[in-house]
């Protein structure tokens, strides 16, 4: 029978690298920087786990996806799943541990939580660009039916609005997104929309 194929070895490298800023309006989910040493797995598996169990108990996310160099390693992962017993020794005593063995020293993979909310996000954004503003709005707002604090939905809102000739509206979904994001590529989109929007002096 053909031998499975072997990853190849990635270089070690000392840090990971700085995240990219994400585009204007998409959706921004929680990186975590998991180092991973061979020498040291179960420790690694352990602490991240504790992580996981953390923000499962917030109740904000609800997926897993693992990323090495940029590039997804499973598929999106229930977040109750991973943190579970049965989750973990399937998925980190199986493929994760393959993956992990195959890297040379120590390496940092990047766990992204993700929120349902980001998928609708997306949807609506595709609605937008096909011209069904009505529809779009609807699916941003469910996204802030499952994530009031989504920076990206708000700021999606905002744009829907103007869109409908709602100024008023738009101006404050504008400002709601500068607020939940006020550092980041989401908030500063924000202001510049708002700044359009708001009353001359």
């Amino acid at each position: 029978s053909p031998r499975p194929p072997v990853l190849e070895a990635e270089p070690v490298f000392e840090e990971a690298a700085p995240p990219k800023s994400l585009p204007a309006g998409e959706p921004q989910g929680r990186v975590l920087p998991f180092e991973i040493d061979p020498a040291q797995l179960e420790a690694g598996f352990k602490k991240l786990r504790g992580e996981l169990v953390h923000w499962t108990n917030k109740g904000r996310y609800t997926k897993v996806r693992f990323k090495f160099r940029g590039k997804q390693l499973l598929p999106d992962l229930p977040l109750a799943a991973v943190v579970a017993a049965e989750g973990l020794s399937f998925y980190w005593g199986g493929i994760l541990r393959v993956l992990v063995a195959n890297v040379v020293g120590k390496s940092v993979f990047e766990v992204e939580l993700v929120n349902d909310a980001d998928k609708r996000v997306l949807a609506g954004r595709e609605a937008l660009l096909s011209g069904d503003v009505d529809q779009a709005l609807t699916l941003f707002r469910e996204a802030l039916a499952m994530d009031r604090d989504n920076a990206s939905a708000h700021l999606n809102v905002g744009v829907a609005l103007k869109l409908r000739g709602d100024r008023e509206g738009a101006l404050a979904a504008f400002e709601t997104a500068k607020a939940k994001d006020p550092e980041g590529g989401v908030g500063a989109e924000a202001e510049r929309l708002a700044a359009n929007l708001r009353p001359k002096a």
